[in-house]
């Protein structure tokens, strides 16, 4: 079980990092396009703006997912440090309990509001603002769906097939210790 959650938590956040990375390279080069547009040919483009900005919401959100899978989120580590190494585990699992309940207001909430928005569009896109708003539940259904991959698999996919080969070679847990 737990190696099915490891290989399914490592899908979504490849899968979401590869979203969030085309999206950032669209973003740039939209950006780029508006600067030598208004530079160069003193006009720009009305609708960039609008798209970077919402490009932007869905890139922060699908990234938080591969940074739950990649226990990169800044608090965590901050209070995983002021605690005995024994106890980090739950330490990791209130956090994620903490975010899960989080995501699961933004959920709740969003959906909703999404669906509210849905007839309207954005003034200088076109765009149907249920796309940006979609953002919100989207992100915190995958992110939901993460962590708990995440208390299944342990927490920390990547790290604990380094551990376990560190300490059959030196006997040790850790590589510095």
């Amino acid at each position: 079980m737990t190696r099915i959650a490891t290989l399914a938590a490592r899908l979504l956040a490849m899968s979401t990092e590869i979203i969030a990375g085309l999206l950032l390279i669209a973003v740039t080069l939209l950006n780029l396009t508006q600067v030598g547009g208004r530079y160069f040919f003193n006009t720009g483009f009305s609708w960039t703006e609008e798209v970077m900005r919402y490009s932007m919401i869905w890139l922060m959100m699908l990234g938080s997912v591969a940074c739950i899978f990649r226990v990169e989120h800044m608090g965590i580590e901050v209070l995983e440090g002021l605690v005995r190494p024994h106890l980090v585990r739950f330490v990791k699992s209130a956090l994620y309990s903490v975010a899960a309940i989080f995501c699961v207001v933004i959920l709740y909430y969003g959906w909703p509001l999404a669906l509210r928005n849905a007839a309207q569009t954005a003034p200088a896109s076109g765009i149907p603002m249920i796309i940006p708003y979609a953002a919100l539940p989207v992100g915190a259904a995958l992110m939901l769906v993460q962590i708990a991959l995440s208390w299944l698999s342990g927490f920390e996919p990547d790290d604990a097939g380094a551990v376990n080969a560190d300490t059959q070679d030196t006997g040790r847990t850790g590589a510095g210790q």
